[in-house]
């Protein structure tokens, strides 16, 4: 079309100028269309721009959201750090000292005074139990060494009720997808032995097309609810690496805990 069979409107917002409309010159007679068509066209560009920013803010939420739970795994991973080499090992030396002590006293020992030693020596080693299991439970060696799978069947083999584990993975996963699976199924398995008065569980977790599912299955009472505090904290974490956490929990007919997490191809 000539040069001078088009006419330019400008877009504006504010007193600013945003972009311009080239239409035919014969739409000036119709100011009111013209007007009608640029404040279209400009709220157009405005619901894009809302889009794209809307999009930039979502994108900055995940990021964010992936960091703070990896700055959480990497302190977990101090603490458990500091009570293996701080307080487990303070534990394991002084049961050794009170073991010593006990073989140096002698036959004379009043048997009360014998009693004491033994219900101390007792008490520590209860206590090192303790912070094994604490430091397990904060950042799982058995994970990082060998995998996710041998990790589930530590859960089950500490489990207080039978654990049926079904885990096919070929390979090593991303190190977030398996933190993010083992503490879906560690919270599961705890939430099922305290709430669900169940005989057995399932525990499943597979690979296929670039996603890491994982499912715990029990047979106990149901009524479990997502938007609780354990739960609630497994779905943002969850979230936090880009996957999603469902639970079907219909009363009486036991409870579905599934995750769906992206591990690459």
């Amino acid at each position: 079309m000539p040069d001078d069979e088009r006419a330019t409107t400008l877009l504006e917002r504010d007193g600013t100028t945003i972009g311009a409309i080239v239409h035919d010159v014969t739409l000036l007679d119709d100011p009111a269309l013209v007007r009608t068509v640029a404040a279209a066209v400009a709220l157009a560009m405005d619901n894009e721009r809302l889009q794209e920013d809307l999009q930039a803010q979502l994108q900055e939420v995940r990021a964010s959201r992936a960091r703070i739970v990896e700055a959480g795994d990497l302190e977990r991973r101090r603490v458990e750090r500091d009570l293996h080499d701080g307080a487990q090992q303070r534990l394991v030396a002084l049961a050794v000292s009170l073991r010593t002590i006990r073989s140096r006293l002698g036959p004379d020992v009043p048997a009360p005074a014998l009693a004491e030693l033994d219900a101390a020596g007792d008490l520590v080693a209860a206590a090192i139990a303790e912070v094994r299991e604490l430091a397990r439970g904060l950042d799982p060696s058995i994970l990082r060494e060998a995998g996710l799978g041998a990790a589930i069947q530590s859960l089950a083999d500490h489990s207080s009720i039978p654990v049926r584990v079904n885990v096919d993975l070929d390979r090593r996963l991303p190190a977030t997808a398996e933190t993010a699976a083992y503490f879906v199924a560690a919270e599961a398995l705890a939430n099922v032995a305290k709430h669900a008065d169940a005989s057995t569980v399932t525990v499943t977790a597979g690979r296929h097309d670039g996603i890491l599912t994982l499912e715990v299955v029990d047979d106990g009472i149901g009524g479990a609810d997502i938007e609780g505090s354990g739960l609630r904290g497994l779905a943002d974490r969850v979230a936090a690496v880009g996957g999603t956490l469902s639970l079907e929990s219909p009363r009486g007919s036991g409870t579905r805990l599934s995750a769906r997490i992206p591990c690459g191809s």
